[in-house]
């Protein structure tokens, strides 16, 4: 019962809204982002964790990959470029809106969760993270596919280490490493800073 009155006034909002114009295929993203992210906050809700929380060293970093930092962003990600593949000809929405929207009932459930723990690193910190992947990964796609050569190459190593990085933020300040989690956690959120101050720039050039 608590699982529905978290997530049927945001759903029932965002599949209003996206039926409005249901030949538009940014509509039809929204759609799709909806109906994912609400099948995995339902997931999250009876499997909260794939890998035992209470571990230390390794093990609590893959915990922190796997079921708190990364994989929760890396699944809609993963699923959005799918469908630019397979559907080369519609564009959806932008790939970071994609991975908002899907993260919103996730993000609703998971606090629900995390709150039991009191704990800043999962209701604070976590929930930054994501935000910052959401953003940056995209972002640094987006810049290698622009760019060439080591340009390039930097741009798709940034997509491909921001995740990494984020979870060692996660591990960081869990295990009390701050030397580590604090330029972790500060690196990992540039991207997606720098995308939003271009972002707003353009915004008011506009």
């Amino acid at each position: 019962m608590i699982l529905f009155s978290i997530l049927w006034i945001p759903s029932l909002y965002m599949f209003v809204e996206a039926l409005q114009q249901p030949r538009d295929p940014e509509k039809k993203g929204l759609i799709l982002s909806v109906l994912g992210g609400c099948l995995l906050s339902v997931m999250t809700f009876f499997i909260p964790n794939l890998l035992p929380e209470g571990a230390f060293g390794f093990l609590r970093w893959l915990h922190g990959f796997v079921d708190v930092v990364a994989v929760p962003v890396l699944l809609p990600l993963v699923f959005r470029y799918m469908l630019q593949i397979r559907y080369r000809h519609q564009s959806y929405i932008e790939i970071h809106q994609f991975v908002l929207v899907w993260l919103i009932p996730v993000a609703l459930v998971k606090g629900i969760q995390w709150n039991f723990h009191k704990d800043a690193i999962l209701l604070v910190l976590t929930p930054l993270l994501w935000g910052a992947q959401a953003i940056g990964i995209p972002w640094a796609l987006e810049k290698a596919e622009e760019e060439i050569g080591f340009k390039s190459f930097l741009s798709y190593a940034t997509a491909v280490l921001l995740p990494f990085l984020a979870s060692t933020a996660y591990w960081g300040f869990f295990s009390k490493l701050y030397a580590a989690a604090v330029p972790a956690a500060l690196i990992s959120m540039l991207p997606s800073i720098w995308w939003l101050v271009m972002a707003y720039r353009k915004t008011l050039k506009g």
